[in-house]
């Protein structure tokens, strides 16, 4: 399929993975309604999988603002799935750990992420998906240059 230029300024790609994102959380939120969170599984799991990952980390990690990271924290703490522990070596420092009660979830969590992510290939091949990945990391580098 050939798309032409008018095709793709009426919906700029930023638009459309901006989409794609939205349906993919709203599958995942879907999955997942019974915990009593709404969102922020995906920076759970970098943090599960972040040894002594801090908030500055984490912002680095999903590339958006200190600001953005303290809410997300904020509110998983709040709901009993994360918690700062003071660095031992450098007080200025609190790393990001899951408590028990996220530890409980995330096998589930891990299986939606899983679920979803087979739902939105459905239908690829592994070399589409592979090139699907490695287009995606070459818009992500040009966009990186700049």
């Amino acid at each position: 399929m050939i798309i032409s230029k008018e095709n793709y300024l009426k919906e700029p790609i930023g638009r459309r993975l901006d989409k794609i994102g939205k349906l993919f959380l709203g599958n995942l939120q879907k999955n997942l309604t019974h915990l009593d969170i709404e969102r922020s599984f995906y920076p759970l799991i970098l943090i599960e999988t972040g040894d002594g990952l801090t908030q500055q980390d984490l912002a680095r990690k999903l590339g958006c603002d200190k600001v953005q990271v303290v809410r997300i924290i904020d509110y998983l703490s709040s709901n009993g799935y994360v918690k700062r522990v003071q660095n031992k070596t450098d007080k200025r420092k609190y790393e990001l750990v899951i408590t028990e009660k996220a530890s409980l979830i995330m096998p589930e969590v891990h299986q939606s992420f899983t679920q979803t992510t087979s739902l939105a290939l459905e239908g690829l091949s592994e070399n589409q998906i592979e090139e699907f990945y490695s287009i995606l990391t070459t818009i992500e580098n040009n966009l990186i240059k700049k």
